[in-house]
């Protein structure tokens, strides 16, 4: 029996390589761990239909962390964890994006509404992800999960004119990663992958010791820092690999192959 029992995985970046793609050699490692008796968690800031595309391609069946730790949910949707963003907040946030032609991602329930761009085909899109002209004309729709704003201008400005106003009532989770925009994701106090990770263990028993957590980005530190063994990417930034036990390669490198052959398997 493997000694740690449940390896927790960001998807971007760190599962997944610099396309977006999950590589043969990392899907292999996954599988391995999984036949081997480990239980294996995606954990992202993807909302629950585009995260459970990979994880039904793994063939994994435990519970998924998404939208940065605001909602854990079993395979088949059913809610262990749901932390909804302060609706006001998020209106006031996503109608200002709209006016200054920010680049967002609006979570709404199971659906996730993007910025129209040229060249997009609705009807070829990742599940539940929906294009608007106007995201804020969608707010009535479901209840607000998370807001992500892109690019360091807007991430900026949601630092300077929000995150001091709403400090107590939203978590602003600001990420830089390496050779990607930059990005913040506005989320419920509560939510972050630590805290999910938490809810995850409580589920299935499993103590904090017994599992390992793999990420690259600000919104990993903590849930590196609750695992039992907390491991990073060499393409995360400097920060987070100061909170890492372990440095993997690069998710170019197949750095979850490694890291789950080196501890894991």
């Amino acid at each position: 029996m493997p000694r740690y029992k449940l390896f927790a995985v960001d998807l971007d970046g760190t599962l997944l390589n610099s396309s977006m793609q999950l590589s043969e050699s990392n899907a292999e490692a996954i599988t391995r761990a999984r036949d081997a008796g480990v239980t294996v968690v995606l954990a992202t800031s993807r909302w629950f239909r585009l995260a459970k595309r990979t994880s039904d391609r793994l063939g994994l069946t435990a519970p998924i962390i998404c939208s940065n730790g605001a909602e854990v949910r079993h395979q088949d949707g059913r809610k262990i964890l749901h932390l909804p963003l302060d609706t006001e907040v998020a209106r006031e946030v996503v109608t200002w994006g709209d006016d200054h032609g920010w680049e967002m991602f609006t979570t709404l329930g199971d659906a996730t509404y993007m910025n129209m761009r040229p060249g997009l085909i609705p009807g070829k899109l990742p599940a539940g992800l929906r294009v608007a002209e106007r995201q804020s004309d969608h707010l009535d729709e479901g209840t607000p999960i998370t807001v992500q704003v892109w690019q360091e201008d807007a991430v900026r400005e949601v630092g300077e004119r929000f995150a001091p106003k709403y400090a107590e009532s939203v978590r602003f989770s600001f990420n830089t990663p390496v050779g990607l925009p930059h990005y913040v994701v506005l989320a419920h106090p509560e939510a972050e992958k630590a805290n999910a990770l938490r809810r995850v263990c409580e589920e299935l028993g499993i103590a904090p010791e017994e599992t390992v957590a793999m990420g690259d980005s600000e919104s990993d530190i903590a849930m590196l820092r609750f695992a039992g063994l907390g491991i990073t990417v060499r393409n995360s930034p400097d920060d987070v690999k100061r909170d890492a036990l372990h440095v993997a390669p690069s998710n170019d490198e197949d750095g979850v192959a490694w890291a789950l052959q080196k501890f894991v398997i």
